[in-house]
């Protein structure tokens, strides 16, 4: 059972609305999002090809599937596949702390009452889907 996490789930009904589903309204956050993590040389170059608004998509449900695992404490099957995408591509798991670096940044940004615990709060909320990904894109 997950511990309530009230910080987090305040900055994240600011920052997207008390509605689970992320819809175009929220494509602004993750664009920033973006504009924060490809900033890492080794990001931009994965994303060299890369369709901007099809991986804004992507990211609002892969961001979905993990609050799903804050929320009920466990993972599902597309957090797995995600885990398997990004192995079979050889992203390493060393990017999930820039992934991670570069969303606090965001919310650091958008949300008006961020502040470190909130940053915290975050982190806390969604480093264990993070580690399951990790996990994952580690199999052999």
């Amino acid at each position: 059972m997950s511990l309530p996490n009230p910080l987090f789930e305040a900055s994240y009904e600011r920052l997207f609305g008390g509605n689970v589903a992320l819809g175009p309204e929220t494509d602004a956050f993750f664009e920033r999002f973006y504009d924060h993590f490809l900033q890492h040389e080794e990001v931009a170059r994965l994303f060299e090809r890369t369709d901007m608004h099809k991986q804004v998509q992507m990211l609002k449900r892969s961001m979905l599937h993990l609050v799903s695992f804050y929320v009920i404490d466990e993972p599902n099957a597309e957090l797995a596949r995600l885990a398997a995408v990004h192995r079979s591509l050889r992203i390493g798991p060393a990017l999930l702390d820039s992934w991670l670096e570069a969303l606090v940044q965001t919310v650091s940004e958008l949300d008006p009452q961020c502040d470190e615990r909130t940053k915290l709060a975050w982190c806390w909320a969604l480093t264990p889907g993070i580690t399951y990904m990790r996990l994952g894109m580690t199999k052999l």
